[in-house]
């Protein structure tokens, strides 16, 4: 580092400082010594600490081609509000009308893209709904050998006499309704027991 700054090496001092997370005194180097804005703001975004954000927005105050340059590539990392309020009144800037046009439109696609986004996922939302309720409707197929959980009885019987309603859970646990604990009961007894059940290690 010593040898960077007795030669003069701005480039490779401010790349030994990002590396060494002395990212402010870095921009510092860019604004004021290499006066690059466009390399500030790649370094801005490569950081993306939003207190960089704030240096660089401060040291570009005076700096009318700065205040274009930025209000033209800002717009998604920071608001541009908080630059353009702080522009001093009477400034000249040249551009300033493409650029805060520009901002619009950034603005403007952005709330179309999230529009777009939503539309999405309210439709894939509604096709996943619509399959989970299709799943949940389909029968579960209950053989002669399968066991009520509580009793450890069959579940099908051929002799009416003893028969009884049946409940099976989407996770195949059968039980008789009436071996069931709590009648109307909604999630398998078992499964929710496991999922209460602490962890040993």
């Amino acid at each position: 580092m010593e040898e960077c700054e007795l030669r003069n090496l701005i480039p490779e001092q401010v790349f030994l400082l990002g590396r060494m997370g002395n990212v402010k005194q870095a921009l510092k180097l860019i604004t004021e010594k290499l006066q690059d804005v466009n390399k500030a703001i790649e370094f801005c975004k490569d950081h993306n600490e939003p207190e960089l954000w704030e240096d660089l927005i401060q040291s570009s105050l005076d700096k009318p081609f700065f205040i274009k340059v930025l209000l033209h590539n800002i717009g998604t990392h920071v608001d541009p509000i908080i630059l353009i309020d702080k522009i001093q009144e009477g400034m000249e800037i040249e551009g300033l009308r493409d650029s805060l046009v520009k901002i619009l439109q950034d603005y403007y696609l952005q709330i179309s893209l999230r529009e777009g986004c939503r539309k999405i996922l309210v439709v894939d939302s509604f096709n996943l709904l619509d399959r989970l309720i299709k799943t949940q409707k389909k029968g579960i197929a209950v053989s002669s050998a399968s066991m009520c959980n509580v009793c450890q009885q069959r579940i099908v019987v051929f002799d009416m006499r003893y028969a009884s309603d049946v409940i099976v859970f989407h996770c195949k646990h059968a039980f008789h309704e009436d071996c069931l604990p709590i009648r109307g009961v909604n999630s398998c007894p078992i499964c929710s027991s496991q999922k209460r059940a602490p962890a040993f290690k």
